[in-house]
């Protein structure tokens, strides 16, 4: 329902580079090494006053052969202009005075994250898998083969293409009526067409407003079209990837299938095996949403090996998070840990703060679900900060909500309604009623915990009626808690309707463990009416699906509740003569 990770010290610059070379060498791939120093336009063979930062190490020197090794930021002073390049030369990297990057990644792809300043790149075409520049957390270019210049200043991010093309992947926020919704875009700059783009990423970045879905996929089916006519097969993926995600996002997944699987099969074909991995992803996600778990982890697994070999250190977290997702909601909690930790190093690595904190959200889940409150809760209170300075508001009341339900798990009822009841004014600022109804649901669900019955009532009914304006089935759950707490309030008729209601829900969703459940109150609402053998017959139901499942506690729980009926039953009856 909820378902909703060595300090170096150096005496000298000759034990520093050492240091540098020696873990460089531990990449079999390739390295960059730094091929020219130009000190006012004068070749020099080594430069002060730049300053070389790997780790806690820091130094103010660059020669000429030295090895820039992965996780190396270089600072540039003025009237320095210094020149990188890979082994193999297929790829060079020119910083430009006051420019600074972080060379994050190397081997059969490149990721290099430029800080501020001109950096220049010149990559040749069909050497490499891929080609990846970061522009903080908002912006990244793509590229295989190209020439381009990424330009940060304060406020914006220029790029500026002399060959070839680059694609620009824009992560920020769609506002789609009241509704906001995060979301990664595709731009396509070329040479020939559209060699400049300037963006001016802001803490709360809208990429479009839309006043509801079937505009925003009205738009982006127009953008693929116009791609369609202009012939350009880059620009035409891009926009099927848009495409395919907004429809995946309205819910639309058979339309979402068809708009990523040429996407897949074109990137397969061209031998792009970075962006297949994307395309990938893309359609795991909807296996995921359709809640086909073992489908979606095969994809997520073939996503995640390629970016492994590619050393695509984004696209490697982003589905070791996706896989350690599934991980949860199978129970599954020591591979979801193991995934989860795995994505969380590379996104403190790359230094994705959003990344960073909703990983942190789902190790606290797997935290709650084992049973480890205190350790929970300690996860929630480092993700919030980093939502905070994101402007993420959906971020911050998914770790209120979280939160409470901590609180709740650990029947400390008190604690858990604040939380709950400022995530949801969250949700209904934002715009998200499907989460407004849950945090309204979890509310309604303290109250039932504290007895105070008509409060829940009242809470489930507001759940129940939000959720049901979504449509589909997604108000079972709060439908099933209202059916329980009518029960407690003696209005037997209401809570046997809404828990039937329910119950066909689950069975439709074929959802075992809650049609168990609600099998379960229903015996006990029959029973309450006198009707104890309809009552003993459901709660055998339960009992059967909950051995199925193997559930040896809710086993117990039911086998307890059958034993007190039939104990009532057998005084009703009274002894046989």
């Amino acid at each position: 329902m909820r378902n909703a990770a060595a300090v170096v010290a150096a005496c000298a610059a000759f034990a520093l580079l050492a240091t540098f070379a020696q873990a460089a060498s531990a990449s079999p791939s390739r390295i960059h090494v730094v091929q020219q120093l130009l000190l006012d336009g004068k070749s020099v063979q080594s430069a002060t006053g730049v300053t070389v930062t790997f780790g806690a190490a820091v130094r103010h020197t660059l020669q000429i052969g030295e090895i820039i090794s992965d996780g190396t930021r270089i600072d540039v002073p003025a009237h320095l202009v210094v020149v990188v390049a890979s082994s193999g030369g297929k790829s060079t990297t020119q910083l430009e005075p006051g420019a600074s990057l972080t060379f994050l990644s190397t081997g059969s792809g490149e990721l290099v994250s430029t800080n501020g300043g001109t950096s220049r790149f010149d990559i040749v075409p069909h050497s490499l898998d891929f080609f990846r520049v970061q522009s903080g957390e908002a912006l990244t270019a793509s590229v295989h083969g190209t020439e381009f210049s990424v330009d940060v200043a304060s406020g914006g991010v220029t790029y500026n293409c002399t060959r070839g093309e680059v694609n620009i992947t824009k992560t920020g926020y769609l506002l789609i009526g009241e509704r906001r919704v995060r979301a990664s875009l595709i731009d396509v700059i070329s040479a020939a067409s559209r060699p400049e783009v300037a963006y001016h990423p802001t803490v709360m970045w809208y990429l479009a407003r839309f006043p509801n879905f079937a505009d925003a996929e009205r738009y982006y089916r127009v953008r693929l079209e116009a791609a369609e006519r202009s012939g350009d097969a880059d620009a035409i993926n891009a926009a099927r990837l848009n495409l395919g995600n907004v429809q995946r996002l309205r819910g639309r997944y058979a339309e979402a299938l068809n708009t990523f699987s040429p996407a897949l099969a074109f990137y397969r074909h061209e031998g792009d095996r970075d962006r297949a991995a994307t395309a990938l992803e893309g359609i795991g996600l909807i296996e995921y949403n359709e809640e086909r778990p073992v489908e979606a982890l095969t994809l997520f697994r073939q996503a995640l090996e390629v970016f492994q070999e590619l050393g695509d250190l984004r696209g490697e977290a982003d589905a070791f998070r996706n896989i350690g997702n599934i991980e949860i909601n199978r129970g599954r909690y020591t591979e979801a840990l193991q995934s989860q930790e795995e994505s969380l190093a590379l996104y403190r690595r790359f230094g994705d703060r959003d990344g960073e904190a909703r990983t942190l959200t789902n190790i606290a889940t797997i935290a709650d679900d084992e049973g480890r409150y205190d350790e929970s809760l300690v996860y929630l209170g480092q993700a919030l900060p980093l939502f905070e300075a994101a402007a993420d508001r959906d971020g911050e009341a998914i770790v209120y909500q979280q939160t409470g339900n901590v609180q709740l798990d650990s029947h400390h009822y008190s604690k858990a309604l604040a939380p709950l009841r400022r995530a949801f004014v969250i949700y209904r600022e934002i715009g998200d009623p499907g989460r407004e109804g849950y945090a309204m649901f979890n509310i309604g669900t303290v109250q039932e915990k504290q007895g105070n019955y008509d409060e829940a009532s009242a809470s489930l009914r507001q759940s129940v009626a939000l959720l049901r304006g979504l449509g589909g089935g997604s108000f079972d759950s709060p439908l099933m808690e209202m059916g329980v707490v009518e029960e407690k309030e003696t209005r037997y008729a209401d809570s046997l309707r809404d828990l039937k209601e329910s119950l066909g829900y689950f069975q439709d969703a074929e959802d075992r463990f809650e049609e168990a459940q609600d099998r379960r109150e229903i015996g006990i609402v029959e029973s309450d009416l006198g009707h104890y053998e309809d009552g003993i017959a459901s709660l055998g139901r339960a009992l059967e699906l909950f051995k199925q499942l193997g559930d040896r506690i809710e086993i117990a729980n039911t086998e307890r509740t059958v034993a007190r009926i039939q104990k009532a039953h057998d005084r009703r009856v009274g002894p046989t003569p």
